[in-house]
């Protein structure tokens, strides 16, 4: 059994902990990063089929315009000059579908309204007011702009649920579903769902939005690079299977051939519920472990992969999402097991053809239950060896089907298919170690904030969280808390005055 000391040991290679690696390990820290499996990212990891990269999670991403969040954390860290950005239409970053009408959705805050405007004339008002409050509950949360103040006031922000504040602007039901019609973004319930939630994900997309042209995974290759330029270490396919308090502080990290991670401060980037099952130490009571247990996690979903035949679907550089009705919420409200009515559709440009989409990418909503059969296998070299036809047979059926349904949105669809893959429940949980799959992890909601708050500091007082279940998911939200995780550790109000002082 081999032993390593370093000052602080950050346990998942994902967005949030590669962050929080690269901003410590700026700051002179001796750091190492544990990761499962053989690839970096987490949701940042993009993938090869037919010889043409898709993602695994990150389709696109906001704030990252000069002077706006993201790009301030990332050129702190050196990686704006380094990424290979597309940003999507002004005018329509998302095209919102319901039924058969269609709606854009504008970057801009202005041009959003006035643009929501023209489709809604009666309702311009209320729309001005419901971008007015957008922007009103994101100032009340210093950290997502990069600033230091006091600690978030949510109360100032609201709690109210986001049908209920919603209702509170029109009573335009179509209005409310196209407002929300992009919700394969940020998951969550109509009617419990903070609006602080929807407020603070839909403002970074409308201040700006972009595609990774090289794929997301090229930020976590960016990040390690950086880890390891500043002397620290990222290890993968390092499976920590206990995390080891002794006398009021966590002692050292074991993975499953006995190795031993010591070091003076830990950074656990796995979701919280995985955290806590893997933590030996009597500084945390039973019932924090049996609430955090019984948490519920946002739905799963079943993404398809579609490579396509050269110069057959034209390259639209916005995202779709359709939906086969006017409510935008219906595989939610109904925990969808099967048939979707709901499709978020990404395209990716042939740089051999331009104009042409090389592939398409469409996720919809899908219950883990759906593949329960299958929940005791785990991946191995493959899923077809160690899940057999079956669930060969439960991809395929829904593919078509999915397919099909699209290919009332992308005419020529069907007969431009190349080659078509999926992702599944099991697919997210595997790759991604999330419960049940989870699309977005934890659920936020109004009715249960209190219980479901996780904070980055832990009962043991040298172990510190981070990732998309603490405060925000979406590569912004994740980004804003690791700020907040190194934060703890370094000083808040110094880190956040070096990122700003970067521009």
């Amino acid at each position: 059994m081999q032993e390593q000391n370093y000052d602080i040991v950050v346990v998942g290679a994902g967005l949030g902990g590669l962050l929080s690696a690269a901003l410590l390990s700026k700051e002179g820290y001796k750091v190492c990063v544990l990761e499962k499996n053989k690839q970096i990212g987490g949701c940042l990891q993009s993938f090869g089929f037919d010889k043409k990269l898709f993602e695994s999670a990150v389709h696109y991403i906001g704030s990252l315009d000069k002077g706006q969040t993201l790009y301030k954390i990332f050129t702190y860290l050196g990686l704006m000059d380094k990424l290979a950005l597309k940003r999507l239409d002004i005018d329509c970053f998302d095209e919102i579908i319901l039924k058969d009408k269609r709606y854009c959705l504008a970057q801009g805050h202005e041009l959003f309204a006035e643009t929501m405007g023209s489709c809604f004339p009666k309702e311009e008002e209320n729309i001005n007011a419901y971008v007015k409050e957008m922007k009103r509950v994101c100032e009340h949360f210093p950290m997502y702009n990069m600033t230091f103040g006091n600690v978030d006031d949510k109360r100032k922000a609201g709690l109210a649920g986001l049908r209920e504040k919603l209702n509170s602007f029109t009573e335009n039901t179509l209005l409310t579903h196209v407002l929300t019609g992009n919700n394969l973004l940020h998951g969550g319930n109509f009617e419990h769902t903070p609006f602080y939630m929807h407020a603070l994900i839909e403002n970074s997309y409308i201040e700006s939005s972009w595609k990774c042209a090289d794929g997301s995974t090229q930020i976590a290759r960016l990040l390690q690079e950086e880890i390891i330029r500043n002397g620290g270490r990222v290890l993968r396919n390092i499976e920590v299977v206990s995390m080891k308090e002794e006398n009021g502080a966590m002692t050292y990290i074991e993975d499953r051939n006995g190795e031993r991670f010591f070091a003076k401060q830990f950074i656990s980037n796995l979701h919280p519920q995985v955290t806590y099952r893997l933590i030996e130490s009597s500084l945390i009571r039973p019932v924090t472990i049996k609430r955090v247990a019984s948490l519920k996690n946002t739905m799963s979903s079943f993404m398809v992969n579609i490579s396509l035949k050269p110069q057959m679907i034209r390259y639209l550089n916005h995202n779709i999402y359709y939906h086969k009705t006017e409510d935008a919420w219906e595989d939610v409200h109904e925990q969808i097991l099967s048939s979707p009515s709901s499709f978020g559709i990404f395209f990716n440009e042939d740089r051999e053809h331009s104009g042409f989409a090389t592939s398409i990418s469409i996720l919809t909503w899908l219950h883990a239950d759906a593949s329960n059969e299958w929940k005791d296998t785990f991946r191995t070299t493959s899923a077809r060896e160690s899940r057999g036809e079956r669930y060969e047979d439960f991809k395929r059926q829904r593919i078509e089907e999915i397919i099909h349904e699209t290919a009332q949105v992308i005419p020529g669809l069907k007969n431009a298919v190349q080659k078509a893959d999926a992702c599944t429940p099991l697919t997210f949980r595997d790759y991604l170690d999330t419960p049940d799959g989870s699309m977005y992890g934890l659920q936020k909601d109004i009715r249960f904030m209190t219980e479901s708050v996780i904070a980055t500091r832990t009962k043991i007082p040298n172990l510190f969280l981070t990732g998309q279940n603490v405060n925000l998911h979406g590569v912004l939200g994740v980004s804003i808390t690791a700020v907040m995780t190194v934060g703890d550790l370094v000083g808040l109000e110094y880190l956040v005055g070096k990122i700003n002082a970067a521009q």
